[in-house]
């Protein structure tokens, strides 16, 4: 596979060469304003009891391109589940 893979609508990004993560970043945003990006995020109900993401949250907020971001998360009962819409709010 390629570094680039694309199935429908759905698109894989993985590092695509050395690229300074700031002109990579304003591509994308200049590529946003005519079609809006959106994240899927997996997670697992454990990980939101670190601190990773917690930050990776923080750094979300600050990412100009993505339209939106999808919490995929993995299994979880009720209570996890609220807790987990109360941390991404």
């Amino acid at each position: 596979m390629s570094d680039f893979y694309q199935n429908g609508v759905i698109a894989t990004l993985h590092k695509l060469g050395r690229q300074d993560l700031e002109s990579l970043e304003r591509r994308l945003a200049l590529h946003a304003q005519s079609v809006p990006g959106a994240l899927v995020l997996p997670c697992l109900y454990t990980e939101l009891e670190g601190p990773a993401m917690g930050r990776i949250v923080e750094h979300l907020t600050q990412v100009r391109y993505l339209e939106e971001i999808v919490v995929a998360l993995g299994t979880a009962d009720r209570r996890q589940f609220e807790n987990a819409r109360r941390f991404f709010q």
